[in-house]
């Protein structure tokens, strides 16, 4: 009993941090970007320089996160691209509703490598699955949930269907953000944004983690 006990507290601090690691990004690469916007825009800044200064977070943190891993991710390594060009342009154009739009397009060019992937051997979802379950359980356990791809016909349709779901979702939220940078007032773009994407957010982290759950997927 006492073993169990041990194992399970054990457990929680890497449950924990695991979360972290999920959520922590989300929530400097949205939430904590648009709640700068709207206090920059409280103070007077133009809606070009709030949103390329409230921009400035997730830069620093996806190269903060590609140098301390040593690693050149190429997702990451595009998002940053995506970042700078798009700042870039809108300076040149002077065009705030440019600047907007930039989100949509990171977002949907996110969606369509996520559906490239369905046409390679692996899957987003497995190399996705595999990393949370070694960040979970450690490399054995990882290494173990991901040779389930060799080994399970539903397991890779599991994972097929997961990974075309996000890609189309994030294609269609693209499309909508572009139609709401270029239809609204500028003021309330990326609130409306911002709600839309936590609440896209939210239905698809509900769905995988039931669907995963179910179908006995959960790394």
């Amino acid at each position: 009993m006492s073993d169990l006990t041990d194992h399970a507290a054990a457990e929680a601090p890497r449950e924990r941090a695991n979360w972290v690691a999920v959520l922590l990004p989300v929530v400097l690469d949205v939430a904590v970007p648009t709640a700068l916007f709207y206090i920059l825009r409280g103070q007077g800044f133009g809606v070009i320089t709030s949103g390329l200064l409230s921009g400035i977070l997730p830069a620093v943190r996806t190269l903060y996160s590609m140098v301390t891993r040593r690693r050149v991710d190429g997702l990451a390594l595009f998002m940053l691209s995506a970042l700078i060009v798009g700042g870039a342009a809108s300076l040149l154009m002077h065009s705030a509703r440019l600047l907007l739009a930039k989100d949509g397009a990171i977002t949907a060019l996110c969606g369509l490598w996520m559906l490239g992937t369905l046409a390679r051997p692996h899957p987003f979802f497995l190399h996705a699955g595999e990393a949370i379950a070694i960040a979970k359980r450690g490399p054995a356990k990882g290494a173990a949930w991901a040779r389930r791809w060799v080994d399970e016909p539903a397991f890779r349709r599991g994972l097929r269907l997961m990974t075309a779901l996000w890609g189309t979702a994030l294609v269609l939220d693209a499309v909508v953000r572009i139609v709401l940078a270029y239809s609204l007032p500028v003021d309330e773009v990326p609130l409306v944004t911002f709600i839309q994407w936590y609440v896209l957010g939210g239905l698809l982290y509900a769905f995988t983690f039931i669907y995963a759950a179910r179908r006995k997927l959960l790394a």
